[in-house]
């Protein structure tokens, strides 16, 4: 198993080594710890746990590389590890997250605090890493902006079956050589289908991160709300250039997640949305039912 930390602080090998040690319950003399640019000769290869580390520039001073093969009985996930490793040596400890996000890391803490971070890095000979944001307020990091960070959230795989079923069918009335849309004279859109199927998709997103609680994080952007009320907004707008079957269809799934949406919000006449994205109200009461409800916990 290999296990990939940044640290705050740069840490000599007997330290990194002693909290490895501790950590995985093993010897100290099982533990091999060695710069990765230095000489490997002297290194003891037969350890139980070897460790690279390499010194970096900028709010991360260390990288480390460790390596525990299936032998050692005690192998901790990376944030269990992560969270130990704060604590034995006293630093920050920064390590990836599970998103395909090069900025995404995850951050640990001595006093026992895990969080999301923002890590930027640069293409320097010697690795220069910028913590730029993070999720929770860190002491040890006051530079860091304190932010919900919202391609975390953009990422994250919301399934979407009742968007998903729809499309099916459409494409099964397509293979049969119905008819499934007509485009009114008035647009310059070059699939009416193609269209409400992808702002109904982002719709049915929304209702589901709700009944999750907002996952992953528990927070949620009011801009990233107020652009899936714009979405189902464009459903409306797409509906009248559907013709039968496939309106009717809509009209069901668009039924079904309506109803999802409402038993997760509540009426405030749009006070909520129009505080939270900077819109009039007046404007608000103007739009349709969707602008005057807010969720129940607010995520943002």
């Amino acid at each position: 198993m290999t296990y990939n930390f940044l640290t705050v602080d740069r840490l000599p090998p007997s330290r990194i080594a002693a909290a490895l040690a501790a950590c995985l319950h093993v010897a100290f003399s099982e533990v091999d710890v060695a710069d990765a640019n230095g000489d490997q000769d002297e290194r003891n290869w037969d350890a139980l746990v070897l460790c690279d580390y390499s010194d970096t520039q900028g709010h991360v001073s260390q990288s480390l590389d460790i390596y525990i093969p299936d032998s050692v009985r005690h192998r901790p996930s990376e944030a269990e590890l992560a969270s130990a490793f704060s604590i034995a040596t006293n630093t920050v400890t920064l390590y990836p997250a599970e998103e395909q996000i090069p900025s995404a890391y995850w951050l640990a803490t001595p006093e026992q605090l895990v969080t999301r971070v923002r890590l930027l890095s640069s293409d320097d000979d010697v690795a220069s890493y910028f913590i730029d944001a993070a999720e929770a307020y860190i002491p040890q990091l006051p530079h860091a902006r304190t932010i919900q960070l919202p391609e975390i959230i953009r990422e994250y795989p919301v399934p979407t079956p009742a968007s998903s079923a729809l499309a099916m069918a459409v494409n099964s009335l397509a293979q049969t050589g119905e008819k499934v849309a007509e485009l009114s004279p008035r647009t310059e859109l070059t699939s009416a289908v193609d269209r409400a199927l992808a702002y109904l998709s982002e719709w049915e997103r929304l209702t589901r991160r709700m009944a999750s609680g907002w996952q992953p994080t528990g927070h949620y952007p009011a801009d990233m709300y107020h652009a899936a009320l714009q979405s189902r907004e464009h459903v409306d707008q797409l509906h009248i250039d559907l013709q039968e079957p496939i309106s009717g269809l809509l009209r069901e799934v668009l039924t079904q997640l309506d109803n999802e949406f409402k038993t997760l919000t509540q009426s405030d006449s749009g006070h909520e949305i129009a505080k939270a994205t900077g819109t009039p109200r007046l404007d608000l009461l103007k739009r349709s039912w969707w602008w005057q409800r807010r969720p129940i916990e607010l995520p943002w």
